[in-house]
């Protein structure tokens, strides 16, 4: 019997072109097993929670709005609720019926089992009447036609509302203002939603990642780098989120990822990090991380690199870190 795990991962270290980002990074120390499961057997849920699209599509309006329409299908109407969501896109995997009374009724029924939703309901004929509706029919023709997020027409609204709020803030917008000379060679270069990848010396894995935007000047060499983040909680709760979410570990990967495009001189830049932060109740702070913060990150980064060799390398993604390497004890 062939062993599909163990098959996988063969094709996985096949490849050594993997490079971590903060995502997988962060899972990797918080369940290795779950990183192994996600990452190397690429059997991961699609994420499909509103919020995350929200999010996303708030970072999309206010970096590159041009391409909206590229990156996110806009359905008429009003979304249904995440589980519905998860139902539908799950669905999609196994049947092309154009609608959801083409459905059969056993895509419908497997989809609710696997994702254990509606599993209360005891009859068969409520389980499907909670999927097939007349509202739930126009998401389900767009994500038919669509490898793309899908909002409706109210999350565009309010999303772009919320950007407006952004735009509307002197401290944001001042980091965001574009400096002209009457040079050639401007020494000022600005990038948005930029791709980065970095090599580790030594390791067989590498870094990459998208940076919302960062700023160059080569003159007064100094680089300001800032990540957009939307929260459901205050800007007064944002330092417990960092903890909890650890963007500590994507901030100091982000400063690496940036560091690494500076050539040779890299160590003449002063880099300075900040998370521009909106929150649930539309207040805006931008959070500017110190030399001391950033330093303890960066060692933090190391100590996770340590971490992820010790697993890429061994292959063993059974447990964490310490209780392969110790006896935990209570």
């Amino acid at each position: 019997m062939i062993n599909l795990s163990k098959e996988k991962e063969e094709k996985f270290y096949a490849k050594k072109d993997f490079c971590f980002s903060y995502s997988s990074l962060n899972k990797l120390l918080f369940s290795p097993s779950l990183f192994y499961k996600d990452y190397i057997l690429w059997d991961r849920e699609v994420r499909t929670d509103k919020h995350l699209i929200e999010g996303k599509l708030i970072h999309c309006l206010l970096f590159e709005a041009e391409n909206v329409e590229e990156k996110f299908s806009i359905v008429p109407g009003k979304s249904p609720s995440d589980n519905i969501r998860k139902v539908l896109k799950d669905m999609a995997l196994h049947t092309d019926a154009e609608t959801l009374v083409d459905c059969d009724d056993f895509v419908i029924l497997d989809s609710l089992k696997s994702l254990n939703l509606y599993q209360s309901l005891k009859a068969d004929e409520s389980r499907i009447a909670k999927i097939r509706t007349v509202d739930n029919e126009p998401y389900w023709k767009f994500i038919g036609n669509s490898n793309v997020d899908v909002v409706d027409q109210d999350t565009l609204l309010r999303c772009t509302e919320r950007v407006q709020v952004l735009k509307d803030n002197k401290d944001v917008m001042s980091l965001f203002e574009e400096v002209t000379t009457d040079f050639d060679l401007d020494p000022i270069e600005t990038h948005s939603e930029r791709y980065l990848k970095s090599e580790l010396i030594g390791l067989e894995f590498g870094l990459h990642g998208y940076i919302d935007y960062y700023k160059v000047d080569s003159d007064k060499k100094q680089v300001t780098i800032c990540d957009l983040k939307t929260t459901g909680k205050t800007v007064s709760d944002f330092k417990d989120t960092v903890d909890f979410y650890n963007y500590w570990l994507q901030a100091a990967i982000y400063m690496k990822l940036v560091y690494d495009t500076l050539g040779d001189d890299a160590d003449d830049y002063e880099l300075t990090f900040k998370f521009i932060v909106i929150d649930t109740y539309d207040q805006v702070y931008v959070f500017e991380v110190s030399k001391d913060t950033m330093g303890s990150w960066a060692n933090g980064l190391g100590g996770a690199i340590k971490t992820a060799k010790f697993h890429y390398n061994s292959r063993n993604y059974s447990l964490p870190i310490e209780f392969l390497s110790n006896k935990v004890t209570l």
